[in-house]
């Protein structure tokens, strides 16, 4: 998943993409549950070797749209059940499109994904008869949204090897660059997109700036945040960005950065500020949006946490309609100075919570476990992951000295998921006993300090990625996703072979 869009609907991660979750998968924690049962609305022409791909491209002189699939990552099952069921569409690829499918995140097939570059899912290429990429596409979208983008490819005017092709050859028109940027932008290369994207902005007014075809710039600028230039643009200019891609569209993206906010409120380590609070509140009001809306949950979520009234913040959790949504934020709060009534009221949500998670075999069943564990017994002593102080560079020198490899705990101070894993994984004993002596751990802020460099370095696109290293730097694997303690130890001793 692009940072950008995991950023701006913070919470959607291996989790969301709620933008294409189904509406009867939001009801419970039932939701992806059963893969198998959503890889059974597939109506999708797909083969499944490389090789028979290849093949049938070079036949047909069809290109091959190529859907590399993670079972783990939840936007990938999420398109089975939106996108990859509906029959016109699935007609319309199979007419002009070889469709391959395969896991690459199974151990036989992660060459694929290291050949192409795949890091964070859901993710799509197009590719010649020669294995060559056409197109990319590193996010899951909704109808009929997905289908412009997979569409792209088939002109050279629009694919991302058509505009970077006309770009190398000195191209700058309006035009051309316009397609380039929204192929970057698709394909998830930031990097060169913030290289481009200068080009083409100078060429663009304010009234440019409210045009839809533009409006993909506007959310990843806004997407920075309720500070930003550009969502106070967005803001002061509403209704005319409600006429150019409706109000809905609008509204999700000041509500997404409000609840952005709003989350990192309540999960900061400083004092709840009800004054920053009334600030928000104001915001969105100002920003003429609708009650209705998620951030207003998180909003009443949010002040009854911070006011530590507990009784309350049991009965306004259910109302955050999107199960992975509320998931997130329940495993991310923490309790403290509970009255005795509170404890018991805290406790036996959490055991109902887990209940319901473990009836339907989810992971996530431990991690109410540990909350309410937590609340009732005893503190013991841990002997988690420990992590080590310091640069890189001082991390693959002990290494190198103490004959390990390095273990890189990839984070943002955004990312729902990676709060999880440093609250429930990391401190697992288990955890510690297999990379304590195996790893010398660092976790890196990806946008603070070297943050920023490596995460351009090793291409960090979705969070949380965990990177293993040799001493000598060189990257063994990586493992994307928030992972269950006995998870982390397994996708670890695949990347080590042991």
């Amino acid at each position: 998943m692009n940072i950008k869009h995991l950023k701006s609907f913070l919470f959607s991660l291996p989790l969301f993409l709620a933008a294409v979750v189904p509406a009867s998968a939001q009801q419970g924690p039932s939701a992806y549950a059963d893969g198998d049962s959503l890889a059974a609305l597939v109506k999708m022409n797909y083969v499944y070797t490389f090789e028979d791909a290849l093949r049938l491209s070079r036949e047909t002189k069809k290109p091959i749209f190529f859907n590399a699939f993670a079972d783990w990552a939840r936007p990938c099952h999420a398109m089975n059940a939106r996108v990859f069921s509906d029959e016109a569409f699935c007609k319309w690829m199979d007419k002009n499109f070889v469709c391959f499918f395969i896991d690459v995140s199974k151990r036989e097939n992660r060459h694929l994904a290291e050949r192409y570059g795949i890091a964070s899912f859901a993710y799509y290429l197009v590719l010649d008869d020669k294995g060559e990429v056409i197109h990319r596409i590193a996010n899951s979208y909704p109808l009929p949204q997905f289908q412009e983008k997979v569409a792209a490819s088939l002109s050279p005017k629009t694919s991302l090897r058509g505009t970077s092709q006309a770009y190398a050859g000195g191209d700058r028109s309006k035009k051309l660059l316009l397609a380039y940027v929204t192929a970057l932008d698709d394909a998830g290369q930031d990097s060169l997109f913030k290289v481009v994207l200068p080009e083409y902005e100078q060429m663009l007014t304010q009234a440019d700036l409210v045009k839809k075809e533009n409006w993909f710039i506007v959310r990843r600028k806004a997407n920075e945040g309720i500070q930003s230039d550009m969502f106070r643009f967005v803001v002061d200019n509403r209704s005319k960005f409600d006429k150019a891609v409706g109000a809905d569209e609008v509204n999700t993206l000041l509500s997404q950065n409000y609840t952005n906010e709003i989350f990192n409120q309540m999960t900061s380590t400083a004092p709840y500020d009800p004054a920053k609070m009334t600030d928000l509140y104001l915001g969105m009001q100002a920003a003429a949006l609708p009650d209705s809306l998620v951030c207003y949950r998180f909003y009443d979520i949010a002040k009854a946490y911070g006011a530590k009234d507990y009784q309350t913040l049991l009965t306004l959790l259910p109302k955050v309609d999107n199960i992975q949504l509320r998931t997130i934020v329940e495993l991310s709060l923490k309790y403290s100075d509970l009255s005795s009534a509170d404890r018991d009221a805290v406790v036996a949500y959490y055991r109902e919570r887990e209940q319901a998670y473990r009836a339907v075999g989810s992971s996530y069943a431990r991690g109410y476990q540990d909350v309410a564990d937590a609340l009732t017994k005893p503190a013991t002593p841990t002997s988690g992951v420990v992590f080590a102080e310091g640069s890189l560079d001082e991390a693959l020198t002990q290494a190198a000295a103490e004959g390990k490899h390095v273990f890189v705990d990839c984070f943002t101070t955004w990312c729902g998921p990676c709060k999880m894993l440093a609250r429930q994984t990391f401190p697992n004993p288990s955890v510690g006993e297999y990379f304590n002596p195996r790893f010398v751990s660092l976790q890196i802020d990806m946008e603070k300090g070297e943050g920023v460099t490596l995460a351009s370095k090793w291409g960090v696109d979705a969070y949380p990625t965990m990177i293993i290293l040799d001493a000598a730097g060189n990257v063994k694997g990586r493992i994307v996703g928030f992972q269950q303690p006995q998870q982390l130890v397994e996708e670890a001793k695949k990347i080590l072979a042991e």
